[in-house]
């Protein structure tokens, strides 16, 4: 396990010591320590349009993630407690998105058509699309796995429809919504193909996006690539730090249920 990491751990720490060398240290990529330590690199980062990415990718991300995990939650609960066979045929046509690929093209024609290329909530739409098979399979693994006796009772006590779901399920789905929650945040935060094909502005572009403010075709400051890519991926690492538990806990407890 060792020697199978250190394939991961080795261009991380290449990124991390590449983006404090000069732009001639950093173009030979290698792992060895620059002569001189440039934290200067990340102020020149940050004097871009660092900000206006960061608040792009705050805000697609936070409501690409809600709309995901929200809906998701919602159509769970109605495909297991109801049961009947048009949800189990509606389960396994939305489980089919989890192998369909992404086609750019179409894609761009049905926002064309709505009105909403280029834009971000355009982009968050598409994210929900893409990332809401997964997250429904774990929420009716987990949803199985609660006793129909307690919605029973529920619904004796005067709570129906949204009041029971809200009042009564979401409190008992807190892991699977961490987990789901968490590893959504990973995807769309980290995403670079997608919103390059459907974000027609620079001004819109997220923060793995930025890093072509630093290369191109004629220039490439390797340095200030890597300084870049550290700083987006800080919030990912510190999310995953804290939430590591909740994420393997609302694995295993979906898997099981399910």
């Amino acid at each position: 396990m060792w020697l199978f990491s250190i394939v991961t751990i080795y261009p991380m720490l290449m990124v991390l010591i590449t983006s404090f060398k000069t732009k001639g240290e950093a173009s030979y990529m290698s792992i060895s320590l620059p002569r001189k330590w440039l934290f200067e690199n990340y102020l020149t980062v940050l004097q871009g349009n660092f900000v206006q990415s960061l608040f792009n990718s705050v805000f697609i991300t936070f409501l690409s993630v809600l709309l995901i995990v929200a809906l998701s939650a919602f159509l769970s609960f109605i495909i297991v407690r109801r049961d009947t066979k048009p949800c189990r045929i509606a389960y396994k046509i939305i489980t089919l998105g989890i192998i369909a690929p992404f086609a750019a093209l179409p894609t761009i024609q049905l926002l064309q058509q709505l009105g909403i290329y280029g834009s971000r909530v355009g982009l968050c739409m598409i994210y929900s699309a893409l990332y809401m098979p997964f997250t429904t399979m774990m929420f009716c693994g987990f949803i199985k796995g609660i006793p129909r006796e307690l919605d029973e009772a529920a619904v004796m006590d005067g709570a129906i429809g949204g009041r029971l779901f809200i009042r009564i399920v979401i409190p008992l789905l807190k892991p699977v919504l961490a987990t789901t929650g968490v590893l959504n945040f990973m995807w769309v935060w980290n995403e670079l193909q997608i919103p390059l094909y459907l974000l027609n502005s620079s001004s819109k572009w997220t923060l793995p996006l930025s890093v072509y403010n630093f290369y191109g075709q004629f220039s490439r400051s390797w340095n200030l690539v890597c300084a870049d890519v550290v700083l987006v991926s800080l919030p990912v690492i510190i999310v995953y730090i804290f939430a590591q538990k909740w994420v393997i806990a609302g694995m295993t407890a979906g898997a099981v249920k399910g």
